[in-house]
């Protein structure tokens, strides 16, 4: 059964704050989006010295350019994790190298138009591939389809390497259920938990729903 994990993508340090001390009370870890706008153009609030110290472990999700230049912070943040992008111009074997010698867990993430060939030359340096459900850079888009066979495809060619799912996981109950069947280790989920009524339920709900 993959582990749900709260993506914080917020626009201050207040929604910051307020969403990881909620996602405290109910995931055993979180998820912080990096944007700077230099990827993507969309940016989000981001603030590795903010982050340290938080009161549940977190992973970071880098969607910039240059990731040699972010990365040090969040290892230093305490980041459990880091995920580069595999679209990302810098430095990225690099990176990775930087992430794993700090004994983090190492990640690479594929945007849905991305051939998932990238990955062999990456497989070597992660512990983790993250495969892109939606285009990146804000919450609520729709989920791509293919999506579920990508990840078929990734966990059968790389048994050893923990695969997620980031973007576009709802509460439709069939998408938790097909994506939990197919091995996905974990699923990032955003607004499907933030617009919820009640966050807390909504978190409790898909976990129920990746039950196989």
């Amino acid at each position: 059964m993959p582990r749900i994990i709260p993506a914080i993508l917020v626009q201050n340090e207040n929604d910051f704050r307020m969403q990881v001390s909620l996602a405290a009370m109910f995931a055993p870890m979180i998820q912080i989006d990096v944007l700077d706008g230099t990827m993507l153009p969309e940016r989000a609030w981001n603030n590795a010295k903010a982050a340290a110290h938080l009161s549940i472990p977190f992973e970071a999700h880098l969607m910039v350019n240059d990731p040699e230049l972010k990365v040090p912070a969040w290892i230093k943040a305490g980041a459990e994790r880091v995920i580069i992008h595999a679209e990302a111009k810098g430095k990225l074997g690099f990176s990775l190298e930087t992430i794993r010698h700090a004994n983090r867990l190492a990640g690479i993430a594929i945007n849905p138009e991305t051939d998932l060939a990238v990955l062999k030359e990456f497989a070597s340096f992660v512990d983790h591939f993250q495969i892109m459900g939606v285009h990146p850079g804000a919450q609520g888009r729709e989920f791509v389809a293919e999506t579920i066979d990508r990840v078929r495809a990734v966990k059968r060619t790389y048994p050893h390497i923990t695969v997620g799912v980031d973007g576009g996981v709802t509460d439709a109950k069939h998408l938790v259920h097909e994506l939990s069947a197919v091995g996905t280790d974990d699923l990032v989920v955003g607004s499907a938990i933030w617009k919820a009524e009640n966050p807390t339920e909504e978190y409790k709900r898909l976990v129920e729903d990746a039950k196989i």
